[in-house]
């Protein structure tokens, strides 16, 4: 059986017509579509193929009313789902289909699905975990890669194919994003995030910044990338600003976020050797992802080394010894040739005193001390950290009075992070622009798309951790001497 999944079409009627006509030519039986048509006229025309077709909701399917009406029609091949994933079996294949790319990686990983299939970030992307492919088909719209593609999967065969259109046309002109930029709220649009006014994976950095400029150069020049620094320094904005930038010269992002990427070392194995407490992060799981994100970082390396569309995104804080390995020479002499290369960047957001102070007040506003559940981190503990940053900045030389709360200073930041990352390319981003961000809730910025690793892998590495480090007290030090790189 061939199924061919299409996503993302944001009332492209053009592209997909030209879709429709290129299934003819591979004798398609079913159709997925994972979402965004943005236009009840798209469900239309879905509707009257002689290939049937099964919808899910994407985020910018707004006439959900009118979309329903056309799949309920006498003689409708189109069948819509009621959530913006679904479990379905076509072909004697289990496939998991999604809109959104954060859940195909953990339903790959389960190993109940032969496919996964998302879409949203308009990226194509072909991988495979063990043997169940993971796939975004790409977008129809051509509205962010310019390129309109759909794949097909043969369940018989179990191969995938990416299919791309040609003579395709884009929605999306400079003079249609110029002017909806400008004019798009006050004409109260029904999908601001159709016209990049809203996304927080757009862009929202005048491309005029030097800012801007410097995440552009990494994002041509770099295999990968890594943000690190304190938390109230923007670098939840960077990373999707980063993304979208990267996206739109052609790079396959795989991204691993160091607090999505720790979560899947909360086993119960690991949970009862190395417990949480009170919300804070045992130094055993910091130590077994660490580990794990090495043997990541060097597996993607070796898989994608001659694939110059292939980029790596991550998110290091390296503060307390959260992905510090990066920072670290490391003894296996292949990987640590790859992170000290100027192919490997690391860039640390240094914002100005000015821009600081507003990141402060605008997380006291966020967040409260006593609140239970929150994105980044509390007022408090971005000031206990930057105390923390100054006695290491006196271990390193300098004379920071350390009785109250030392005044953030821009300079010291700089001076502390460039010792940590001497073994490695560090670019300083300094900020003194303010931007205007329209995200009321600090999660939507941290929803990038992480790697994660299985249970049993978490606790096998978490049990290498064991063995090297039979006790608390031995992994305290080690810890403890986390920015002495």
């Amino acid at each position: 059986m061939k199924i061919a999944i299409i996503s993302d079409i944001h009332e492209n009627f053009h592209n997909l017509i030209l879709a429709l006509q290129a299934m003819e030519q591979h004798d398609i039986e079913q159709i997925l579509c994972l979402g965004d048509l943005m236009n009840s006229g798209i469900a239309k025309l879905l509707a009257t193929q002689d290939i049937p077709v099964f919808m899910i909701w994407g985020n910018n399917d707004g006439e959900r009313v009118e979309i329903v009406q056309a799949a309920m029609r006498d003689n409708s091949q189109l069948t819509i789902s009621t959530n913006t994933y679904d479990f379905i079996e076509l072909g004697g294949r289990h496939i998991f289909i999604s809109h959104y790319d954060d859940l195909a990686v953990p339903m790959a990983q389960s190993g109940k699905y032969d496919a996964v299939f998302y879409g949203h970030n308009h990226i194509e992307a072909v991988d495979q975990t063990g043997d169940c492919w993971v796939v975004n088909p790409g977008e129809i719209a051509a509205s962010k890669t310019k390129r309109a593609t759909f794949a097909i999967y043969d369940t018989e065969a179990h191969t995938v194919d990416i299919i791309e259109l040609q003579n395709t046309i884009s929605l999306k002109t400079p003079l249609m994003e110029e002017y909806f930029k400008e004019h798009g709220r006050k004409m109260g649009l029904r999908s601001n995030k159709a016209f990049s006014l809203e996304d927080s994976d757009l862009n929202i950095i005048p491309e005029s910044s030097l800012v801007f400029q410097t995440l552009r150069q990494a994002a041509v020049s770099a295999k990968a990338v890594v943000f690190s620094g304190l938390p109230g320094v923007g670098k939840s904005l960077y990373i999707n600003q980063f993304k979208h930038t990267a996206a739109s010269e052609g790079r396959k992002v795989t991204v691993i976020q160091w607090d999505v990427a720790r979560k899947a070392f909360e086993t119960p194995l690991i949970e009862e050797r190395f417990p949480m407490g009170d919300g804070v992060v045992h130094d055993g799981v910091k130590l077994s992802a660490g580990a794990w994100l090495l043997a990541t970082v060097k597996a993607w390396m070796e898989s994608h080394q001659e694939d110059k569309s292939q980029l790596l995104l991550i998110e290091a804080p390296l503060v307390g010894h959260r992905f510090i390995e990066l920072a670290q020479v490391q003894s296996d002499k292949e990987l640590e040739l790859f992170l000290s290369s100027s192919a490997f960047q690391v860039i640390c957001p240094i914002p100005s005193i000015r821009v600081r102070a507003k990141i402060e007040a605008d997380r006291a506003a966020q967040i409260a001390e006593d609140a239970k559940v929150w994105s980044g981190a509390k007022p408090s503990v971005m000031l206990m950290l930057w105390k923390r940053i100054c006695g290491i900045a006196n271990d390193y030389g300098r004379s920071i009075p350390m009785d109250g709360q030392p005044p953030y200073d821009p300079d010291v930041y700089e001076f502390v992070f460039r010792k940590i990352l001497k073994h490695r390319q560090f670019i300083p981003l300094h900020i003194d622009e303010i931007y205007q961000v329209d995200v009321q809730d600090e999660a939507a910025l941290h929803q990038a798309g992480s790697l994660q690793t299985d249970p049993t892998t978490a606790d096998l590495y978490a049990g290498m951790i064991l063995e090297q480090y039979p006790s608390d007290e031995e992994i305290a030090e080690v810890v403890s001497r986390w920015y002495l790189t």
